[in-house]
Formats: C-alpha cells, sequence, structure tokens
C-alpha cells in the first residue's frame, strides 16, 4: 500500500521521467568525494534540448535557469570548456536560447542568499525576464543559504521561495554534498522520500578521460519501470565527447579493473598516435615499457562480461579504443 499510495502521490507531470516532475523540488544528494558538476550541467543541458539522460528521458525541451555559487569556479570552466570543443548539443543554438546560467563567481557578485529578500527578490526578478522557465538548478544548496552565524535583518522563510516556484510550476533542482545544511533542507522540505536521489562513488567510471558516479533512486510505485540504481558515465575520446550509462555490481572489482586497463590502453594508442615514443608513453603514464608494448600490440577484442542497459563504459572505451590503430 506505502509502495501505491508514494506512486499516487506524484501526479505532477515529469520533466525526466524518474527524476524531476514540474513544479516539484529534487534534491541530488552526492558523497564527499563525487563531483557533481559535469552531471549538472549536462542535466541542465539534456532539459533544455529534450535530450535523455541514461534510462530518464525528458518530456520536451524547457527553459533552464542555472544557478551556480563560487565554489568550484576553476572545475566548472575546465568542463565548459570541454563541452564547448566536444558537445555539439552545448553549443547548439536551442541550448543558447533555453539555457540561462548563471555564475556568482564570474559574476563577482557578493553573495545572495534564497533565505534573504535580497535573494528572493533577486530570483524573482530573473524569473521575469525568463517568464517560460521551467527548471531552477541550484549547484550547491548550501551557498545559497545564509550561514546559521550570521542572523540578518532581512531572513525570509524559505518554504515561501519554494511555494512560490512550485505555484508558478517551475520545478527546483538542488544539489548537495550530504551537509547538515543538507539535512535541515531536506527534512524540512522535500514532500516525498522518492524525490531524494543520491550520487555514490563509482569505482568503475573513467578517471583519466571522463567520470562517472552511481544514480540511486527510490521508484515511484509500481508504474516505474526504470532501474533503481544505474553507473551513468562522461569521457572524451579522440575528440568525442560521450556520455552513458548502464546497470551492474558497484562494488564490481572485476569492473573496475577492466576499465583501469580500458583507459590504459587508449591513452597508450592516442600518445603513439601522436608520435610519442613507447620509452615516452611509459613515462607519461608511469607504467613499464613492456605494458606500452604489449599494449599496441594487442588485436582488436571485446568483452564478454554481462552487461545490461546501454552504452557500456568499458564496452565503448575498448571499441574507441580500438579504432586508433
Amino acid at each position: 500500500m506505502d509502495e501505491l499510495a508514494q506512486g499516487a502521490q506524484h501526479l505532477s507531470p515529469p520533466l525526466m521521467q524518474g527524476l524531476i516532475a514540474a513544479g516539484e523540488l529534487t534534491v541530488f544528494r552526492a558523497d564527499p568525494n563525487v563531483d557533481t558538476s559535469p552531471f549538472m550541467y549536462l542535466l541542465a543541458r539534456s532539459l533544455a534540448t529534450n535530450s535523455d539522460i541514461g534510462p530518464f528521458a525528458t518530456d520536451g525541451a524547457v527553459d533552464v535557469t542555472l544557478l551556480v555559487s563560487s565554489g568550484h569556479a576553476k572545475e566548472d570552466a575546465a568542463f565548459i570548456n570541454i563541452l564547448q570543443q566536444h558537445d555539439r548539443d552545448w553549443a547548439a543554438a536551442d541550448t543558447q536560447k533555453r539555457l540561462a546560467v548563471y555564475h556568482r563567481h564570474h559574476e563577482k557578485d557578493h553573495a545572495a542568499y534564497l533565505d534573504t529578500a535580497e535573494g528572493r527578490d533577486a530570483l524573482r526578478e530573473s524569473l521575469l525576464s525568463r517568464p517560460r522557465t521551467k527548471v531552477v538548478i541550484l549547484d550547491d544548496i548550501a551557498k545559497w543559504l545564509s550561514p546559521s552565524s550570521a542572523r540578518r535583518d532581512d531572513e525570509i522563510r524559505l518554504e515561501t521561495v519554494i511555494h512560490d516556484l512550485a505555484q508558478r510550476g517551475i520545478a527546483l533542482v538542488v544539489f548537495d554534498r550530504a551537509t547538515k545544511a543538507g539535512d535541515r533542507f531536506c527534512e524540512q522540505y522535500l514532500a516525498h522520500a522518492s524525490n531524494l536521489i543520491r550520487l555514490t562513488r563509482d569505482d568503475c567510471a573513467p578517471v583519466e578521460i571522463g567520470g562517472g558516479f552511481n544514480i540511486c533512486r527510490k521508484t515511484l510505485g509500481l508504474h516505474d519501470k526504470l532501474p533503481a540504481t544505474i553507473q551513468w558515465w562522461w569521457a572524451v575520446i579522440d575528440g568525442e565527447f560521450k556520455t552513458g550509462w548502464e546497470w551492474r555490481d558497484p562494488a564490481s572489482e572485476l569492473s573496475a579493473k577492466e576499465i583501469a586497463i580500458a583507459e590504459r590502453e587508449i591513452l597508450v594508442r592516442q600518445y603513439a598516435a601522436a608520435g610519442l615514443k613507447q620509452k615516452d608513453i611509459a613515462k607519461a603514464l608511469g607504467i613499464k615499457q613492456w605494458t606500452v608494448s604489449r599494449d599496441l600490440a594487442k588485436p582488436s577484442r571485446g568483452l564478454t562480461a554481462t552487461r545490461q542497459g546501454k552504452h557500456s563504459v568499458a564496452t565503448e572505451l575498448l571499441d574507441i579504443g580500438d579504432g586508433l590503430h
């Protein structure tokens, strides 16, 4: 009965199946060692361009406002540069039209918090200038709430901001790094347990040429046929930006070893294609020269490990790597 009741509560139309519903609050809680910036930018881009993220399908392109604090300016700039160079969707005119990115660090603005009148009014003004906005994304909830030690005369109740967005049919998507501020936020404002999605470390995700993590969520009732946990990844290989997902045992040591080997082989072949000698490749990658020689001598091969889902990262990496001979 609980599962049926939980599913019945979610009557808002989905903006992204299994993850985000219109006018609702969704929180992505990340483990401390998980980098959420790539996923956050790609989530915003996917909503703005009507492109799916893994098995989570979008239901039409919508206008998105992405609010980025100054916490990871250097890392964000590096990833945006990757998108601008290698991701056609990011550079597309529709993306630039539908996606508005406000970066506090780049604008050199002082901190305006959403639980103050100043922050609330700034958000309202931004939304008035973009009346078709359907999603607002916050990169780090702790950076958008005033510090508990600093009492202000213009403090307001945050639920008024959330209620105002819901009344306009605007979904609020919040990222949190399992902070105390995030704990309080989830306890106070999350209407459904299924609106809390966890991002956990995936030891099998690419490291040298990309990244990724586990996406863990609660299903939305018996009608929800999407997987509760998937592994999502991104990589840039030979100038091509790729993302994918799969379903496997997150703790599989075999999978982790496969990914590490696949990444190494790709890097070895890329360096060799660029004209580097084997000894220089070995030095650059911190491996033995005989390992470089062995990788370059390997014939094309695929993986025999079982995969469920689309675009297995190990298969994808090895297939692309084989094409670099």
